[in-house]
């Protein structure tokens, strides 16, 4: 009866060191992605701050924004 229980463990933690892996996996991917999308961003073209800041005017003009999704994309482009 003793032995049922040891035979079983290194299955137990086969299985366990398997879903570890597959956990340490998925979070290099996600890293790697990350690190990606940083790049990409970096090699991207600067737009100027006042071309960026009409477009946003034009488009709450046209109805597309809203007054507070203005105000919060001015922010986030005047990194205030």
């Amino acid at each position: 009866m003793l032995l049922r229980p040891l035979r079983r463990a290194p299955m137990m933690l086969g299985g366990v060191g398997f879903q570890a892996g597959l956990e340490e996996a998925r979070r290099k991917q996600i890293a790697a992605r990350q690190a990606a999308l940083r790049a990409a961003a970096a090699q991207a073209p600067k737009r100027d701050v006042a071309e960026q800041l009409k477009d946003l005017q034009a488009l709450h003009d046209s109805g597309f924004l809203s007054p507070e999704e203005l105000q919060m994309a001015k922010r986030q482009i005047l990194g205030a």
